[in-house]
């Protein structure tokens, strides 16, 4: 009897999005499009962590009117908003804990782009605090925008 080989299934590429990330998608970033244009070309999930909207609206309709219509795009394509779980708030709490940031917005973005332990990409205009938090997590690329 023959055994079959289990096939490998590449895991689906993800792109998280931190404040920056999403400011520069709403500010029309040619770079961030392009990330946004791949991932979507080869079936990859988006992900904004809720904490990213501390950051990036005000409560005011007029002001927030760009973030939300590009958020209502994203969400009609899939489900991009992401609440950080109890395992995503422990993971960030051990990454800023490890770095030694005082940042916890960025630690739960970090902890979201950890996620599963598959490849991702970080779409950030703060490579430098995210870079710390993610020193050792060598399968997220952070990416400036």
């Amino acid at each position: 009897m023959r055994r079959r080989r289990k096939r490998s299934v590449a895991p689906r590429p993800r792109c998280v999005l931190d404040s920056g990330g999403l400011t520069a998608l709403v500010g029309g970033s040619h770079r961030a499009r392009e990330w946004l244009r791949w991932l979507v070309d080869h079936d990859g999930a988006i992900c904004v962590p809720t904490p990213v909207l501390v950051e990036s609206t005000t409560s005011d309709g007029g002001r927030d009117a760009e973030v939300n219509r590009v958020l209502g795009v994203l969400q009609r394509a899939a489900n991009v908003l992401e609440p950080p779980t109890e395992e995503t708030a422990r993971r960030a709490g051990g990454l800023r804990f490890r770095a030694k940031v005082d940042d916890g917005i960025d630690a739960l973005v970090a902890a979201a782009a950890v996620g599963d332990g598959s490849p991702a990409v970080l779409l950030t205009s703060n490579p430098d605090d995210l870079g710390r938090l993610l020193e050792h997590e060598r399968q997220v690329r952070i990416q400036r925008v």
